[in-house]
């Protein structure tokens, strides 16, 4: 599942109010990162400089929803003693209790309702529907609206078509391989949400194909934007990298097993490609590793290679920079997460560390960045 980028397609704003909306795009998704990893010391240090315990990213969820669907008890205090609003509702009518209920912290609960914490979609806990209960798909194919649709890259799998929904533009991608999603599948998929991850919907059987249903991009995708730049500045390559690392990380933290994404590159915002691994976490950091690479190096160096995305551990990739206006920290980063030695590929959450700090020394440096 590639992470959604919050960026601007690329290069500088033209005006202080486009920097400033950078800036605060960029505080917010901090803020949110560290409620979603359970960094309690960069979250209160955000809070005591005046951050807003009730920011929201553009699917309405805050700090609060997200500590709360992660279980980090710890922030979810945290943000209470800082007066957040414990019944705001994001995009999806969901208040912080219902994301808890609903992934069984029974603790942050508890804490919740203390405090007042309503569930705005059940009075009880959620009740988990079993598989063979039912195998109902909430979209129904027939209801989809093809005036003005069009045939779209998103996504590496089948092709993608650009259709309305109740009014709304969404992405219906043809899946190729003979497969179906179990309505347990479906459920799962949805559940996951993550203000840099693309959006799944649902997925419904056509004859013998499968059609997945998604969110629609329409700033387009991070090859969308490559396309029309030889390579990107070294501002807008920061905060993409740390769009797609945060995204990741959501995934990597699923418990009580990771997510992989096994796909990951600059085409691919398809939402169905995971599986359940230990392992296998490293093999996305080494293709985060090239998208970083591909961002500050150019496109072209990558435009003819055809990698196998799921046997990274012996792939062959020389590294060869050719550009010295980025800091030695991101040329090392690169490496590390490129390194034939899986053992010497860090984990997410380190690479968020190192490009936040590095973004930070940035904008300092150059206010106008």
């Amino acid at each position: 599942m590639l992470p959604r980028l919050h960026g601007d397609g690329g290069g500088s704003s033209g005006g202080d109010g486009g920097e400033s909306e950078h800036f605060d795009m960029q505080r917010i998704g901090n803020f949110l990162s560290f409620a979603s990893r359970g960094d309690r010391v960069g979250l209160n240090q955000m809070l005591r400089e005046g951050t807003s315990p009730n920011v929201q990213d553009y699917d309405k969820r805050t700090a609060l929803h997200l500590a709360a669907s992660e279980g980090h008890a710890p922030i979810v205090e945290l943000l209470l003693h800082y007066k957040a609003d414990v019944n705001l509702q994001d995009r999806w009518l969901r208040t912080p209790l219902t994301d808890a209920r609903l992934y069984c912290h029974r603790d942050i609960c508890r804490i919740l309702e203390v405090n007042g914490g309503k569930d705005s979609i059940n009075d009880n806990p959620v009740t988990i529907r079993h598989e063979q209960d039912s195998n109902e798909v909430n979209i129904d194919i027939s209801v989809l609206n093809l005036q003005g649709s069009s045939i779209i890259e998103q996504g590496v799998y089948g092709e993608s078509e650009k259709v309305k929904w109740r009014g709304t533009w969404i992405v219906k991608t043809y899946y190729p391989v003979k497969m179906t999603l179990s309505a347990m599948d479906n459920t799962f998929l949805r559940e996951l949400q993550h203000p840099n991850i693309l959006q799944f919907l649902g997925s419904v059987m056509h004859g013998e194909e499968m059609i997945l249903i998604t969110e629609y991009l329409p700033k387009g995708n991070l090859h969308d934007i490559l396309s029309k730049k030889i390579r990107l500045d070294l501002p807008t390559a920061l905060r993409y990298a740390l769009d797609i690392a945060r995204g990741m990380n959501y995934l990597h933290e699923h418990k009580p097993l990771p997510i992989v994404h096994n796909y990951l590159n600059s085409r691919n915002d398809d939402s169905s490609d995971f599986s359940y691994s230990v392992d296998d976490t490293k093999n996305d950091i080494a293709l985060f590793g090239i998208i970083c690479y591909q961002m500050l190096e150019g496109k072209h160096l990558l435009a003819d290679m055809n990698w196998d995305y799921t046997h990274l551990k012996s792939f062959n990739f020389e590294l060869n920079f050719t550009v010295s206006r980025y800091p030695v920290r991101i040329q090392n980063l690169i490496e590390n997460c490129t390194s034939k030695d899986p053992s010497e590929r860090p984990p997410f959450f380190a690479v968020i560390e190192v490009l936040e700090e590095v973004s930070n020394l940035l904008r300092r440096s150059c206010p106008v960045c």
